[in-house]
């Protein structure tokens, strides 16, 4: 729509029709609805192809966007946490969350944080029970939040330390062997 008079500071404006139309944004409602969905179910390529079938001319990266911008559900406190680090590159970190009995992730943050564990566990009670690998960051994180919660070494790391300790003991006894059972 546009404003004839002279002494008016917006020329153009539109009307937000509920239901229809959101401000800022170049769809419709349920065309964004159908975006996401495409984007939710095939992801990139396969929503820009699906969509292009449907007359919405979209690139693959588009479809990811909008997948990206919808709000993940909130998830129910596991009974059993997943925590574990890996790193970006040489100095720089990372934790997962994982619910360890689907297989989920729940949370990414930056760094290795205490501190930030013991607050998320303060806030999800009902953790029972926590996979975690040997470092002493997150088992002070676990002390300081939920001091009832078991913790649990995970399976790679217990195999990483068995496999680590029969080294060792192999290391140290090689000189008890006889150089006929070599």
């Amino acid at each position: 729509m546009f404003c004839d008079g002279l002494d008016c500071g917006r020329r153009t404006f539109a009307e937000q029709v509920e239901g229809l139309t959101v401000r800022y944004q170049r769809r419709s409602s349920l065309l964004q609805h159908l975006v996401e969905m495409a984007g939710v179910v095939l992801a990139g390529r396969g929503g820009a192809r699906l969509l292009s079938v449907l007359k919405v001319p979209l690139s693959r990266t588009s479809v990811l966007f909008q997948l990206m911008r919808i709000p993940l559900p909130s998830v129910a406190t596991p009974r059993v946490l997943g925590v574990d680090d890996f790193a970006l590159s040489a100095d720089v970190y990372g934790t997962l969350l994982v619910d360890a009995e689907t297989r989920l992730p729940i949370e990414l943050w930056a760094g290795r944080d205490a501190g930030q564990l013991a607050a998320w566990l303060r806030t999800h009670p009902g953790v029972k029970v926590v996979c975690r690998d040997g470092s002493l960051v997150y088992r002070q994180g676990m002390t300081d939040g939920a001091p009832a919660v078991v913790g649990v070494s995970d399976r790679f790391h217990l195999w990483q330390g068995l496999s680590k300790r029969v080294s060792d003991i192999a290391a140290a006894h090689r000189g008890c062997l006889s150089a006929r059972s070599i």
